[in-house]
């Protein structure tokens, strides 16, 4: 799920009073799935149906080359490698840190996490070289790929980046906001848990 995307990215290159830098890294975190966040929000707003936004419209294009040019490692890593080669930080810092590598290595960090769970829904991680899909036996969402075991595995580690971020970032309204994720992971499963008993 995108936030544990987001927790993931923060946690491995986020850090606190930097805000230019951690502004890179939650962009960097985000852009894989900016598409869909687009497609979601035109769907709502124009009264698609969820059923047929995910089983028609995400397939069609131009939704199907929009997630394609997001969920790129080679546009990724190309970034990366132009960046970390051009740009030198003055202030003495190593050259992957300057703020266009941070952002690159957290939507890389974005796509490791979804490629091994991705089943039906896999993307096209290697466009524009390759419209090749690799397509998991689990999936995070899919009850008949094992998500029955994913997510509660994710649920833990959103929960365990929360605790590990809230304790780096003194600051009260980063706080606030890792304690609302916090709270995210725990009202899903609370919810079906007291909705079947």
């Amino acid at each position: 799920m995108t936030q544990t995307h987001l927790l993931l990215a923060a946690a491995l290159f986020a850090r606190p009073k930097r805000l230019r830098r951690n502004s890179a890294v939650i962009a960097g975190a985000l852009v894989p799935d900016a598409a869909i966040f687009v497609l979601f929000g035109w769907a709502v707003a124009t009264g698609i149906p969820q059923e047929t936004l995910w089983r028609e419209i995400y397939w069609q294009e131009p939704w199907q080359t929009w997630t394609a040019v997001g969920n790129s490692v080679p546009l990724y890593l190309t970034g990366l490698l132009i960046s970390v080669a051009l740009i030198n930080p003055s202030d003495g810092r190593p050259r992957w840190q300057a703020l266009p590598p941070l952002f690159c290595l957290a939507a890389l960090t974005h796509l490791a996490g979804d490629f091994p769970l991705h089943n039906d829904d896999a993307h096209q991680h290697f466009w524009p070289l390759s419209e090749w899909r690799f397509y998991s036996p689990v999936s995070y969402w899919d009850p008949d790929h094992h998500s029955g075991i994913v997510a509660p595995l994710e649920t833990l580690l959103g929960l365990a980046l929360s605790i590990v971020l809230f304790r780096r970032f003194q600051n009260i309204w980063v706080r606030v906001v890792l304690g609302t994720c916090f709270l995210a992971y725990l009202a899903v499963p609370l919810f079906f848990i007291l909705s079947i008993g």
